[in-house]
């Protein structure tokens, strides 16, 4: 009973959600567009991508191309237009960040809330690592100086100058503060090899795993160099030596630095965070099982479904089984269309053996269709 209550409280809350929306993408051979309940074509299927945000009820379409990116509300149908528009590119305090530039500016913007955070710097490439934020950025170069002259005395054109990445740490809060001085064009993450030990009898074993970087745990010293240049810090970022070392590959700065602090470093973290020390059961007790338990039988009640099928003029019918005799019959599609449903999703696609022809969503509670009208009869699509 309990699953099953638990099954109805899901199912409600998805009508719900759908019941507050009021617009929907879709897809046609490829690109996105934007539909309103009644089939109203609100954009028209021309962005290249689609992100949903689905805890702001919105959706980014993206195009690498000269038009502007939108993000937009599928509950009140706003719009903001931007130049660009990157989503989830870095974690704050565990809130994801989309990148926004506008006037050729960027800004984060919370993929939860509201917040806006304009940036100082031309940051990106953000990476979280343990309880600090690495980011990539262009340092602000002079204005350019004009002036020199050739010894014609006409006027020289100004010197090329170079545009170099570097890193820099940061605080992982809203400001963002830079916690480390100077610009790097490198940095390497340090972390304890915890030491083996059987001392009380029971085996433990040294696990080392390679994590994403928004998965690794803080790290135990930092490496930030600038050429031959280094600087090491430990987990603080305070400064333990600034050293000099040529031609040295990953292995041998992780060498160099153990030296210095005397205890073994490596280049990923130990499994479980600090320690990383698995021990093994005691001899002669095992890990007991619960012996199944058989269940009486019982009828479960009947769960409306939809479906398609194959009919026998080739088309393919679109129907919601209501109970067990009655099915609601809803479109019908072209034989030239193989037709599926996504029930998790709540999508359909129709496709042929070449590509992909359209995708988009229906109600879950009706199987009414969010796709704008315009475009029913060229694919084949007839409604019942």
């Amino acid at each position: 009973m309990k699953t099953i209550i638990t099954s109805i409280l899901l199912f409600s809350s998805v009508n719900f959600a759908f019941a507050q929306q009021k617009y929907y993408t879709f897809s046609l051979k490829g690109k996105y567009g934007i539909t309103d309940t009644l089939g109203n074509e609100t954009i028209k299927p021309t962005f290249g991508y689609m992100t949903e945000v689905s805890a702001k009820d919105q959706v980014f379409l993206q195009d690498c191309s000269e038009k502007p990116d939108i993000i937009f509300n599928t509950k009140t149908g706003a719009q903001q237009r931007y130049e660009s528009v990157y989503n989830n590119q870095v974690t704050i305090k565990n809130v994801p960040y989309s990148i926004v530039v506008s006037k050729r500016k960027k800004h984060l913007l919370s993929e939860e809330t509201d917040k806006t955070i304009a940036l100082s710097q031309d940051y990106s490439d953000f990476k979280n690592i343990g309880k600090y934020i690495i980011a990539k950025f262009y340092p602000q170069l002079e204005p350019v100086k004009s002036g020199a002259r050739d010894k014609n005395g006409i006027l020289l054109p100004p010197k090329i100058r170079e545009f170099k990445e570097y890193y820099t740490v940061l605080a992982d809060d809203e400001s963002l503060k830079p916690i480390a001085k100077g610009n790097f064009d490198k940095y390497l993450p340090l972390y304890k090899v915890p030491v083996k030990s059987n001392d009380d009898g029971i085996i433990r074993e040294v696990t080392i795993t390679i994590l994403p970087d928004s998965e690794k745990p803080n790290f135990d010293f930092i490496v930030l160099s600038k050429g031959n240049s280094r600087n090491l810090y430990d987990s603080n970022m305070t400064l333990v030596k600034t050293f000099v070392l040529a031609k040295a590959d990953d292995e041998k700065l992780a060498d160099a630095c153990s030296k210095i602090v005397k205890m073994e470093l490596a280049l990923t973290a130990a499994e479980n965070g600090y320690g990383g020390l698995v021990s093994a059961p005691p001899n002669g007790i095992g890990y007991g099982t619960k012996s199944a338990t058989a269940k009486a039988e019982k009828k479960e009640p009947f769960v409306p479904f939809f479906y398609v099928k194959k009919l026998s003029s080739g088309n393919t019918l679109f129907a919601l089984q209501e109970t067990e005799e009655i099915s609601k019959h809803i479109f019908e599609v072209s034989s030239k269309y193989e037709v599926t449903i996504d029930k998790r999703q709540n999508t359909i696609t129709i496709e042929t053996d070449e590509e992909k022809v359209c995708k988009f969503s229906f109600n879950p509670q009706t199987g009414a269709i969010y796709l704008p009208k315009s475009y029913l009869k060229s694919l084949g699509i007839m409604m019942i």
